[in-house]
């Protein structure tokens, strides 16, 4: 559980620093919405971060798993679909 925690910890650290960033320096950037245009780089570029996070989270979830005793119930974490 000590490793979770501490991988959870990273990625508030991560979430901090680019909120500043998102607040900050970017904030006139993004004003202009082009990561909402599919063809265009930026729409490339947060899709991809996108993704990482979304794999990062999953990491994390994963390990959290009880992985004894738990044929037949079902798991409230696990997204359907």
């Amino acid at each position: 559980m000590d490793e979770c925690c501490s991988e959870l910890q990273i990625l508030r650290g991560r979430m901090s620093g680019l909120g500043e960033e998102l607040d900050g320096v970017w904030a006139e950037k993004l004003s202009e919405h082009l990561h909402l245009d599919r063809s265009t780089t930026e729409c490339a570029y947060w899709h991809s971060g996108y993704h990482q996070a979304l794999a990062d989270v999953l990491q994390i979830i994963a390990k959290t798993q009880p992985t004894a005793g738990i044929s037949g119930k079902s798991n409230l974490r696990l997204v359907a679909g």
